[in-house]
């Protein structure tokens, strides 16, 4: 019989981008030079649309202008009311501003360009889009350099300025963010499970515990396509918590986590989430911390949206370490059909995995 990991689309390399009728590219206003990578792909635009997120509250270093030239540059006219705020600190007026969008434009296709975007807001762009029932093809962009470097963070580490998250709760420490869409009131009253990803912003999972104090913690460690270092950078940092919690929820070998997910590939993430998702349902409420890559984030909606019972908390606060990237890497593009049915599709299958259940009229077959 198949499962649910062999429907889930390949990551495919993207060489150019082409706009047609009824398409929408749905951009972000960031500060990463990969925010231009879409728009610099471009080769035709014959009768598509683009929109594009302005962050708010605004800062200095977000570029919309530059953005803007790049796109004129390609023969995009940008329309005001393609022109979204996105704020996010209280981003609850989003997801109608963007489902107005996608309305008015009358799309069929959105193509979401996630590569400096928040992470918050690549769920509630999927969820609209789910709602809606549009098609989905997911744009990423990789840095050709990634902050902070290994010189930086070695320097750091060997200063001992590197903070390592702990259960003990810090002041200073900013909160999460919660969003009625990924909010869950199930299993209230069981102990919490919480899951999580590691990164080099060690203050996210921090804030997380700070605010959630869950009774069992799991962490995927992050595991890039190259820049082994990278891997090992970040489960040292977090070394210490899970020292802190029991060895059989984050088991080690050989210094690094076995629960390893690609920060590229979604659908490592899918399955680890799916895994440990079966493990705890029954006696706990599960929550997760979207706290890893774009790429994971993808990941992560994928099972909130197969579970709505899971609940969603996102940590807000920034890393004293320099995170930013540079330059614009390899491209990368993952296609989804319509997200409303494909969604639905996924979660028949996952019933007939799990529970044997299986809708008149369809057949699985391997």
């Amino acid at each position: 019989m198949s499962t649910l990991l062999d429907f889930l689309p390949a990551v495919e390399g993207l060489k150019e981008l082409r706009l047609v009728d009824r398409e929408l590219l749905v951009m972000v206003a960031g500060f990463e030079e990969r925010r231009l990578a879409a728009a610099k792909a471009l080769t035709d635009t014959k009768g598509g649309k683009v929109a594009i997120l302005r962050y708010k509250p605004d800062h200095a270093s977000n570029d919309f202008d530059a953005l803007a030239r790049e796109l004129g540059s390609k023969g995009v006219q940008l329309k005001e009311s393609n022109i979204i705020e996105y704020d996010r600190f209280q981003p609850r007026d989003f997801p109608e501003a963007f489902k107005r969008c996608i309305k008015v434009n009358r799309s069929k296709h959105v193509i979401l360009d996630i590569s400096a975007m928040s992470k918050l807001a690549i769920l509630l762009c999927l969820d609209v889009c789910r709602e809606l029932n549009v098609a989905v093809s997911i744009h990423y962009a990789e840095a050709k350099r990634y902050g902070p470097s290994q010189a930086d963070y070695e320097k750091a580490k060997a200063a001992q300025r590197i903070h390592r998250p702990s259960i003990q709760i810090y002041t200073g420490v900013q909160g999460v963010l919660r969003v009625a869409r990924f909010s869950s009131v199930a299993m209230q009253g069981q102990p919490t499970a919480a899951i999580a990803f590691t990164s080099f912003n060690e203050e996210l999972i921090q804030a997380l515990l700070n605010c959630v104090y869950p009774a069992r913690l799991f962490l995927i460690n992050s595991k890039p396509p190259k820049l082994k270092w990278r891997e090992e950078a970040t489960a040292w940092i977090h070394e210490q918590l899970l020292k802190e919690w029991p060895a059989r929820d984050n088991p080690v070998e050989r210094d690094l986590p076995v629960r390893t997910a690609s920060t590229l590939d979604y659908r490592e993430s899918v399955r680890i989430l799916q895994e440990l998702y079966w493990q705890l349902t029954i006696d706990h409420r599960v929550l997760l911390g979207p706290t890893g890559s774009k790429m994971q984030t993808v990941g992560c909606y994928l099972a909130v949206a197969l579970h709505p019972d899971i609940h969603v908390e996102y940590p807000t606060p920034e890393g004293f370490l320099n995170l930013y990237s540079e330059g614009i890497g390899a491209q990368w593009l993952v296609d989804f059909g319509a997200l409303g049915d494909f969604v639905a599709e996924l979660s028949e299958i996952e019933r007939a995995e799990h529970l044997d259940v299986r809708l008149p009229g369809k057949i699985f077959s391997s």
